[in-house]
Protein backbone atom coordinates (compact mmCIF):
# COMPACT_ATOMS: atom_id res chain seq x y z
CA UNK A 1 0.00 0.00 0.00
CA UNK A 2 1.31 3.46 -0.87
CA UNK A 3 1.52 5.99 1.76
CA UNK A 4 -0.53 8.24 -0.10
CA UNK A 5 -3.21 5.41 0.60
CA UNK A 6 -2.53 5.09 3.96
CA UNK A 7 -2.88 8.70 4.50
CA UNK A 8 -6.25 8.64 2.74
CA UNK A 9 -6.73 5.35 5.23
CA UNK A 10 -6.46 7.71 7.70
CA UNK A 11 -8.26 10.03 7.06
CA UNK A 12 -11.22 8.10 6.25
CA UNK A 13 -11.87 9.73 3.03
CA UNK A 14 -14.03 6.81 1.16
CA UNK A 15 -16.49 6.88 4.75
CA UNK A 16 -17.32 10.95 3.73
CA UNK A 17 -20.64 11.60 2.47
CA UNK A 18 -19.36 14.47 0.56
CA UNK A 19 -20.18 17.96 0.56
CA UNK A 20 -19.62 19.78 -2.64
CA UNK A 21 -19.48 23.52 -2.91
CA UNK A 22 -19.93 24.65 0.74
CA UNK A 23 -18.02 27.77 0.84
CA UNK A 24 -15.65 29.19 3.41
CA UNK A 25 -18.15 30.73 5.25
CA UNK A 26 -18.97 27.72 6.26
CA UNK A 27 -16.33 26.64 7.50
CA UNK A 28 -15.44 29.77 9.62
CA UNK A 29 -19.02 28.92 11.00
CA UNK A 30 -17.88 25.66 12.07
CA UNK A 31 -14.46 26.77 13.20
CA UNK A 32 -15.95 29.08 15.54
CA UNK A 33 -18.09 26.42 17.49
CA UNK A 34 -14.80 24.26 17.57
CA UNK A 35 -13.36 27.32 19.58
CA UNK A 36 -16.39 27.74 21.80
CA UNK A 37 -16.74 24.34 22.43
CA UNK A 38 -12.76 24.11 23.26
CA UNK A 39 -13.59 26.83 25.91
CA UNK A 40 -17.00 25.95 27.45
CA UNK A 41 -17.09 22.04 26.84
CA UNK A 42 -16.77 19.46 29.76
CA UNK A 43 -16.39 15.91 28.68
CA UNK A 44 -14.70 12.77 29.33
CA UNK A 45 -13.18 10.60 26.91
CA UNK A 46 -10.33 8.56 26.03
CA UNK A 47 -8.19 9.44 23.00
CA UNK A 48 -4.76 8.26 20.91
CA UNK A 49 -2.36 10.22 19.81
CA UNK A 50 0.34 9.19 17.08
CA UNK A 51 3.60 10.57 15.37
CA UNK A 52 6.33 8.99 13.76
CA UNK A 53 4.47 5.70 14.08
CA UNK A 54 4.65 6.10 17.93
CA UNK A 55 1.02 5.95 19.73
CA UNK A 56 -0.10 7.01 23.05
CA UNK A 57 -3.57 6.64 24.26
CA UNK A 58 -4.97 8.90 27.29
CA UNK A 59 -7.95 9.32 29.21
CA UNK A 60 -8.93 12.77 29.97
CA UNK A 61 -11.22 14.40 32.53
CA UNK A 62 -12.22 18.47 31.63
CA UNK A 63 -14.54 20.27 33.80
CA UNK A 64 -15.55 23.87 32.47
CA UNK A 65 -17.03 26.39 35.47
CA UNK A 66 -17.69 30.08 35.64
CA UNK A 67 -14.70 30.25 32.37
CA UNK A 68 -12.33 28.24 34.58
CA UNK A 69 -10.67 24.80 32.99
CA UNK A 70 -9.89 21.59 34.94
CA UNK A 71 -8.35 19.00 33.50
CA UNK A 72 -6.84 15.38 34.56
CA UNK A 73 -4.92 13.60 32.25
CA UNK A 74 -3.84 9.44 32.18
CA UNK A 75 -1.92 7.66 30.06
CA UNK A 76 -3.92 4.39 29.75
CA UNK A 77 -1.08 2.11 28.43
CA UNK A 78 2.43 1.27 29.38
CA UNK A 79 3.88 3.30 32.40
CA UNK A 80 1.47 4.90 34.16
CA UNK A 81 1.46 8.73 33.76
CA UNK A 82 -0.70 11.24 35.01
CA UNK A 83 -1.09 15.27 34.72
CA UNK A 84 -3.41 17.70 36.07
CA UNK A 85 -3.79 20.86 34.54
CA UNK A 86 -5.60 24.05 35.97
CA UNK A 87 -6.56 26.95 33.00
CA UNK A 88 -3.96 25.37 31.44
CA UNK A 89 -0.98 25.21 33.81
CA UNK A 90 0.05 22.18 34.79
CA UNK A 91 -0.19 21.80 38.46
CA UNK A 92 1.00 18.14 38.92
CA UNK A 93 2.90 15.41 37.23
CA UNK A 94 3.81 11.89 38.00
CA UNK A 95 7.44 12.32 37.31
CA UNK A 96 9.38 15.54 38.27
CA UNK A 97 12.67 14.65 36.77
CA UNK A 98 11.47 13.63 32.95
CA UNK A 99 9.63 16.76 32.44
CA UNK A 100 7.34 15.06 30.16
CA UNK A 101 3.85 16.47 29.70
CA UNK A 102 0.70 15.26 27.65
CA UNK A 103 -0.04 16.35 24.67
CA UNK A 104 -1.91 19.37 23.85
CA UNK A 105 -5.02 19.26 21.92
CA UNK A 106 -5.70 20.96 18.76
CA UNK A 107 -7.02 24.38 19.23
CA UNK A 108 -7.27 27.80 17.89
CA UNK A 109 -5.55 30.87 18.97
CA UNK A 110 -7.20 33.61 17.28
CA UNK A 111 -10.55 34.48 15.48
CA UNK A 112 -11.26 32.01 13.10
CA UNK A 113 -12.30 34.32 10.31
CA UNK A 114 -8.71 35.46 9.89
CA UNK A 115 -7.77 32.20 9.39
CA UNK A 116 -9.03 32.65 5.53
CA UNK A 117 -5.73 34.92 4.98
CA UNK A 118 -3.60 32.09 5.50
CA UNK A 119 -5.09 28.55 4.53
CA UNK A 120 -8.10 27.64 2.68
CA UNK A 121 -11.39 26.18 4.28
CA UNK A 122 -13.26 23.93 2.96
CA UNK A 123 -15.86 21.35 4.33
CA UNK A 124 -15.48 18.36 3.02
CA UNK A 125 -18.40 16.26 4.09
CA UNK A 126 -19.49 14.18 7.46
CA UNK A 127 -18.29 10.60 8.83
CA UNK A 128 -18.76 9.11 12.71
CA UNK A 129 -16.15 9.34 15.28
CA UNK A 130 -16.39 7.71 18.42
CA UNK A 131 -19.90 6.76 17.42
CA UNK A 132 -21.12 9.87 16.78
CA UNK A 133 -21.32 12.27 13.71
CA UNK A 134 -18.81 14.99 12.42
CA UNK A 135 -18.34 17.30 10.11
CA UNK A 136 -14.85 17.69 8.53
CA UNK A 137 -13.12 20.79 7.82
CA UNK A 138 -9.87 20.73 5.58
CA UNK A 139 -7.48 23.38 6.03
CA UNK A 140 -5.02 23.79 3.59
CA UNK A 141 -2.25 26.18 3.74
CA UNK A 142 -1.72 29.13 0.79
CA UNK A 143 1.97 28.54 1.08
CA UNK A 144 4.85 26.64 1.84
CA UNK A 145 5.62 28.30 5.51
CA UNK A 146 2.37 26.05 7.25
CA UNK A 147 1.36 22.06 7.57
CA UNK A 148 -2.43 21.24 6.20
CA UNK A 149 -5.09 19.95 8.63
CA UNK A 150 -8.21 17.67 8.26
CA UNK A 151 -10.61 18.71 11.23
CA UNK A 152 -13.47 16.35 12.67
CA UNK A 153 -16.03 18.40 14.92
CA UNK A 154 -18.98 16.54 16.31
CA UNK A 155 -22.17 17.98 14.96
CA UNK A 156 -23.70 18.28 18.56
CA UNK A 157 -21.27 20.42 20.15
CA UNK A 158 -18.74 21.50 17.88
CA UNK A 159 -15.88 19.99 19.47
CA UNK A 160 -12.63 18.81 17.72
CA UNK A 161 -12.80 14.86 17.88
CA UNK A 162 -10.39 13.74 15.85
CA UNK A 163 -7.33 15.47 13.53
CA UNK A 164 -4.94 14.84 11.40
CA UNK A 165 -1.66 16.86 10.47
CA UNK A 166 0.18 16.57 6.96
CA UNK A 167 2.56 18.21 5.07
CA UNK A 168 2.87 19.20 1.67
CA UNK A 169 3.51 15.63 0.06
CA UNK A 170 0.40 13.98 1.75
CA UNK A 171 2.37 12.30 4.65
CA UNK A 172 0.93 12.01 7.71
CA UNK A 173 2.67 13.58 10.40
CA UNK A 174 0.34 13.40 13.64
CA UNK A 175 -2.63 12.44 14.31
CA UNK A 176 -5.38 13.21 17.33
CA UNK A 177 -8.31 10.73 18.14
CA UNK A 178 -10.98 10.54 20.50
CA UNK A 179 -12.12 6.69 20.84
CA UNK A 180 -14.84 7.44 23.48
CA UNK A 181 -16.13 10.32 24.97
CA UNK A 182 -19.49 11.29 27.21
CA UNK A 183 -20.30 15.46 27.65
CA UNK A 184 -20.97 14.40 31.28
CA UNK A 185 -19.86 16.55 33.73
CA UNK A 186 -16.68 14.80 35.33
CA UNK A 187 -17.26 14.26 39.04
CA UNK A 188 -14.56 15.95 41.82
CA UNK A 189 -13.57 12.65 42.45
CA UNK A 190 -12.42 12.36 38.56
CA UNK A 191 -10.43 15.06 38.50
CA UNK A 192 -8.35 13.70 41.78
CA UNK A 193 -4.96 13.37 40.94
CA UNK A 194 -3.77 9.97 42.15
CA UNK A 195 -1.11 9.45 44.71
CA UNK A 196 1.48 9.16 42.36
CA UNK A 197 1.03 12.50 40.80
CA UNK A 198 3.30 15.07 42.40
CA UNK A 199 2.62 18.75 42.94
CA UNK A 200 4.27 21.12 41.22
CA UNK A 201 5.30 24.56 42.55
CA UNK A 202 3.42 27.76 41.38
CA UNK A 203 5.56 29.24 38.60
CA UNK A 204 6.97 32.76 40.13
CA UNK A 205 7.34 36.11 38.00
CA UNK A 206 11.02 37.04 37.01
CA UNK A 207 12.38 40.03 36.54
CA UNK A 208 12.54 40.83 32.82
CA UNK A 209 15.20 43.15 32.81
CA UNK A 210 18.77 42.70 31.34
CA UNK A 211 16.81 39.81 29.51
CA UNK A 212 17.44 39.96 25.55
CA UNK A 213 14.14 39.46 23.89
CA UNK A 214 15.12 38.61 19.96
CA UNK A 215 12.69 39.87 17.79
CA UNK A 216 13.26 37.55 14.37
CA UNK A 217 13.67 39.80 11.36
CA UNK A 218 11.19 37.51 9.52
CA UNK A 219 7.78 35.66 10.25
CA UNK A 220 6.38 33.87 8.27
CA UNK A 221 2.76 35.84 7.09
CA UNK A 222 0.21 35.84 9.61
CA UNK A 223 2.59 34.88 12.83
CA UNK A 224 2.32 37.13 15.52
CA UNK A 225 3.95 37.36 18.55
CA UNK A 226 0.97 36.16 21.47
CA UNK A 227 3.28 35.54 24.83
CA UNK A 228 6.25 36.36 26.03
CA UNK A 229 7.58 35.65 29.37
CA UNK A 230 11.13 34.63 31.47
CA UNK A 231 11.96 31.07 33.01
CA UNK A 232 14.91 30.18 35.48
CA UNK A 233 16.26 27.17 35.31
CA UNK A 234 16.43 24.50 38.28
CA UNK A 235 18.89 24.69 40.07
CA UNK A 236 20.33 28.09 37.85
CA UNK A 237 20.26 31.70 37.22
CA UNK A 238 20.19 31.19 33.81
CA UNK A 239 17.13 33.11 32.83
CA UNK A 240 15.83 31.92 29.56
CA UNK A 241 13.64 34.15 27.50
CA UNK A 242 10.33 32.75 25.71
CA UNK A 243 8.50 33.73 23.12
CA UNK A 244 4.97 32.32 21.52
CA UNK A 245 4.50 33.22 18.02
CA UNK A 246 0.79 31.84 16.42
CA UNK A 247 -1.09 32.13 12.99
CA UNK A 248 -4.25 31.24 14.63
CA UNK A 249 -3.45 27.41 14.07
CA UNK A 250 -0.20 26.47 13.90
CA UNK A 251 2.71 27.92 16.57
CA UNK A 252 6.28 28.04 17.52
CA UNK A 253 8.03 28.95 20.46
CA UNK A 254 10.91 30.91 20.41
CA UNK A 255 14.08 30.24 23.13
CA UNK A 256 16.97 32.36 24.24
CA UNK A 257 19.62 30.70 26.47
CA UNK A 258 22.57 32.95 27.54
CA UNK A 259 25.37 30.75 27.07
CA UNK A 260 29.00 30.77 28.91
CA UNK A 261 31.80 31.10 26.95
CA UNK A 262 32.92 27.42 27.23
CA UNK A 263 29.75 26.35 26.33
CA UNK A 264 29.47 23.02 23.88
CA UNK A 265 26.14 24.10 22.65
CA UNK A 266 26.25 23.94 18.63
CA UNK A 267 23.65 24.66 16.16
CA UNK A 268 21.02 21.76 15.59
CA UNK A 269 18.07 20.49 13.81
CA UNK A 270 15.64 17.44 14.98
CA UNK A 271 12.38 16.64 13.87
CA UNK A 272 9.83 14.18 15.69
CA UNK A 273 6.53 13.79 13.47
CA UNK A 274 5.71 17.43 12.92
CA UNK A 275 7.45 18.89 15.77
CA UNK A 276 10.92 20.28 14.62
CA UNK A 277 13.56 22.27 16.91
CA UNK A 278 16.26 24.34 15.03
CA UNK A 279 18.96 26.07 17.20
CA UNK A 280 21.59 28.60 16.18
CA UNK A 281 24.50 30.10 18.46
CA UNK A 282 24.68 33.72 17.94
CA UNK A 283 27.09 36.74 19.52
CA UNK A 284 25.49 39.99 20.41
CA UNK A 285 27.58 42.48 22.21
CA UNK A 286 29.96 39.66 23.30
CA UNK A 287 27.84 37.84 24.75
CA UNK A 288 26.61 34.14 23.32
CA UNK A 289 23.52 32.73 23.05
CA UNK A 290 21.62 29.71 21.84
CA UNK A 291 18.59 30.41 20.12
CA UNK A 292 16.38 28.13 19.30
CA UNK A 293 13.07 27.63 17.23
CA UNK A 294 10.37 25.02 18.47
CA UNK A 295 6.95 23.94 17.06
CA UNK A 296 4.88 22.21 14.52
CA UNK A 297 6.05 24.28 11.63
CA UNK A 298 7.97 22.49 8.32
CA UNK A 299 11.70 22.92 8.66
CA UNK A 300 12.37 25.35 6.20
CA UNK A 301 10.04 28.07 8.04
CA UNK A 302 11.93 27.09 11.22
CA UNK A 303 15.48 27.57 9.76
CA UNK A 304 14.35 31.02 8.10
CA UNK A 305 13.47 32.02 11.28
CA UNK A 306 16.75 31.21 12.83
CA UNK A 307 18.50 32.54 9.93
CA UNK A 308 16.95 35.93 10.58
CA UNK A 309 17.87 35.62 14.31
CA UNK A 310 21.53 36.52 13.14
CA UNK A 311 20.75 39.45 12.65
CA UNK A 312 19.45 41.58 15.60
CA UNK A 313 18.91 41.45 18.94
CA UNK A 314 16.69 43.99 20.70
CA UNK A 315 18.75 46.64 22.10
CA UNK A 316 22.16 45.03 20.94
CA UNK A 317 24.14 44.20 17.63
CA UNK A 318 26.10 41.46 17.44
Amino acid sequence: MSRLKYVLGWSGLAALLLAPGLSAEDSIKWLERMDQATREQSYHGAYVYERSGIFTTQNIWRQVEDGKVHERLVQSAGRHQEWVRRDGRLVCATSLSQGRTPQNIPQLNKNPAGLTDWYGLRVLGDTRIASRPVTVISVQPRDAFRYAYELYLDQETGLLLKSLLVDDGRELLERFQFTTISFDNPSDQDLRPGSSCLELAAAEDVPTDDVNFWEPLWLPPGFTLGHRQVQTLKDSDTRIATQIYSDGLARFTLFIEPLGKDSLAEDLRAQLGPTVAVSRRLVAADDLYLATVVGEIPPITAERIAESLSQAVTGAQP
